[in-house]
């Protein structure tokens, strides 16, 4: 029984997506995982590009649903494909702009036979050229309707290359998992750095909980200031922290939901806006 639960926990570890979770776990062969989930997001406080604090004077607010999924192509070999299949994105004060977010096509490779430890390449596909403007609800003093670019995409391409390792405890019910993470970006961009670790256990045999934590660094000293909305990521740091759990409705059928938010403990915040975003979704696997 406990050597059961132990299989089940080694499953669900590499499989949860959110906060962008990594294992190094891989799934067996001709097994998979599938995952639909809906998320919400708003917040009004702005973080400069110099970690400033600023006053927006307006609220924005996102939403979406996204798409995960993975295949075991051979017991080292995982294909994974993430799809954000609608984004929603607002001001306050503008109407709401929609659209496909960067489709990321990725493959996981067990390095070592004895211990998890994974390589992951990903590559992000940009949905559009970054350019979805979105209208203000109401008239400036001269009469005319203000437009404002709130991208879907980043327009442009990255490749995500990660390693990350793994450890299931002796009691079969708790692990542990830490990753490096580099974006490699074009178009000017900057590369990005992140570094997160995560603790999950289950709980009366149904409920899993787990807790994360990620940093993200820019890899530049200089950002490309004619890119430099926060919705393309460009010279945007944080610390983030979230709790995530899944419930077993049947052997298959899970319901997952996440809370993350930002912090500046670590590493300070800058171009983003800094808030909750909650999550909840299906996932169903064999």
């Amino acid at each position: 029984m406990k050597k059961n639960k132990y299989i089940i926990l080694l499953m669900f570890c590499f499989c949860v997506h959110f906060l962008q979770a990594q294992s190094g776990w891989t799934r067996e062969a001709k097994g998979f995982y599938v995952q639909a989930t809906a998320s919400y997001f708003s917040s009004n406080d702005y973080y400069t590009t110099e970690g400033r604090l600023a006053d927006q004077g307006s609220t924005f607010n996102s939403g979406g649903l996204l798409i995960y999924g993975e295949y075991g192509i051979s017991d080292r070999f995982t294909a994974i494909l993430d799809v954000p299949l609608v984004r929603l994105n607002s001001f306050s004060t503008t109407e709401t702009v929609a659209g496909v977010g960067n489709i990321q096509l990725a493959i996981k490779y067990k390095l070592l036979k004895n211990f998890p430890l994974s390589l992951q390449v990903g590559l992000d596909i940009p949905s559009n050229d970054g350019e979805n403007f979105a209208r203000s609800k109401t008239a400036d003093d001269f009469g005319q309707f203000n437009e404002i670019n709130l991208p879907l995409s980043d327009g442009e391409f990255n490749v995500w290359t990660t390693l990350a390792a793994s450890h299931g405890f002796a009691n079969g019910k708790t692990y542990a998992s830490a990753f490096t993470s580099v974006n490699f970006r074009t178009e000017s961009f900057s590369n990005q750095l992140q570094v997160g670790a995560e603790v999950g256990h289950l709980f009366f045999d149904k409920l899993y909980l787990i807790g994360k934590l990620k940093i993200q660094e820019k890899l530049s000293s200089e950002i490309n200031n004619q890119s430099g909305s926060f919705l393309y990521g460009e010279g945007t740091t944080f610390t983030n922290f979230g709790l995530t759990s899944m419930y077993k409705l049947t052997d298959h059928l899970n319901l997952v939901a996440n809370y993350s938010d930002y912090s500046g403990f670590l590493v300070e915040r800058k171009n983003i806006y800094d808030g909750g975003t909650f999550s909840l979704g299906l996932s169903l696997e064999y």
